[in-house]
């Protein structure tokens, strides 16, 4: 049986692919295909941040903590430990990042409840961390030395940082972004949104997107936003005044510059 796969702007007469599945027939849009792993050299990306205390400061992305995000100098081992001693060698997390070439690597860790467990691959970029089974009863932290370059914080599963790489060979292709926050509206009460990028190949650094708003801000883009490969992503929230409970979602597709 086949597949057909249909683009979101093609058309009966103009499939994007056509995949043989022995088992059964599927009609879906082609995000839901590429969801499904369908699509060759295609993957959706879906990034989520969250920080219960988002304060004035700008140059913050969105994640566990409240300080800067310092992205590593080099590639190198990850320690990782809970500050619990209930998450033992039964519960494991995989992480996905990059090496040093920004390619991707993953693998999957036991935890050693307070004892640091120490990585196999040298990480250059983490863009994800998560529990593959059961949940994290403590704070899970993923250093290098004393810099975190990832959290999941309790009974979560998974880290909430608004932080993304771009791997080498890829394109980020980003059509939604929204920010959510708790804070009062009214004179200088509102919320900035900013999205700040570096590029490794270019040197190239730039803000976009930056825009105040009230309670949800929102982009919904016809066209794609584009990341090369390579670029260092902060989606980053700063309030008014005082502190506020701040989301950030962003939903996207990576496209390897080879796929046709």
């Amino acid at each position: 049986m086949a597949i057909t796969v249909y683009p979101p702007y093609g058309s009966s007469s103009n499939p994007s692919y056509v995949i043989t599945n022995t088992e059964n027939t599927v009609s879906a849009p082609w995000f839901v295909q590429v969801a499904r792993g369908l699509i060759p050299g295609v993957s959706s990306v879906n990034i989520f941040g969250y920080q219960a205390s988002v304060g004035t400061s700008s140059g913050i992305p969105v994640w566990e903590n409240t300080t800067a995000y310092t992205f590593p100098a080099s590639a190198a081992t990850l320690t990782i430990a809970s500050t619990s001693a209930s998450d033992t060698s039964s519960k494991s997390v995989l992480i996905q990042g990059l090496d040093a070439s920004y390619n991707q690597i993953s693998e999957t860790i036991a935890l050693n409840g307070t004892s640091n467990v120490t990585s196999v691959n040298s990480y250059f970029r983490v863009n994800s961390v998560l529990f593959t089974n059961n949940i994290n009863v403590g704070t899970i932290t993923f250093k290098q030395g004393s810099n975190i370059v990832a959290q999941i914080n309790p009974s979560i599963g998974k880290n909430q940082a608004a932080i993304y790489t771009v791997p080498a060979g890829y394109t980020f292709y980003g059509n939604r972004f929204t920010g959510f926050t708790d804070e009062g509206g009214g004179g200088n009460n509102y919320t900035i949104w900013l999205a700040n990028a570096k590029n490794a190949v270019t040197g190239q650094n730039f803000i976009v997107a930056q825009a105040p708003f009230f309670g949800q801000y929102l982009i919904q883009r016809t066209v794609p936003f584009t990341y090369t490969e390579k670029t260092d992503i902060q989606w980053q929230l700063a309030v008014g005044t005082s502190t506020s409970p701040c989301g950030v979602n962003v939903e996207g597709i990576l496209i390897s510059n080879t796929a046709t």
